[in-house]
């Protein structure tokens, strides 16, 4: 059973496609694609403590930024470009 909050955000998504698509020009248009991107990327990581009351759980699955910085996991990186309100990018996995 899909749930209410997994049904928001899948309609919120199509939304951000469907506007992306007719924002097709230049600028604009990559941003709203990072942002959308962005979005589905960092979508399972809501603002939840883990186990030890931090919002991340302790992974070594690292990530590099578009910011030369290498990330310890994915959930550091997305509360790094939630933080940064869509100037951080996602370059690739594993260390910079």
């Amino acid at each position: 059973q899909i749930s209410l909050t997994m049904k928001l955000s899948g309609a919120f998504l199509l939304l951000v496609s469907l506007a992306c698509l007719f924002l097709f020009t230049s600028e604009l248009f990559i941003s709203c694609m990072y942002t959308f991107k962005l979005q589905a990327l960092c979508s399972n990581y809501e603002k939840k403590p883990a186990t030890d009351g931090k919002s991340c759980p302790k992974t070594d699955k690292p990530v590099c930024g578009t910011d030369g910085k290498t990330y310890p996991n994915l959930c550091e990186f997305c509360k790094a470009a939630i933080e940064r309100n869509g100037k951080l990018g996602f370059k690739h996995e594993g260390k910079c």
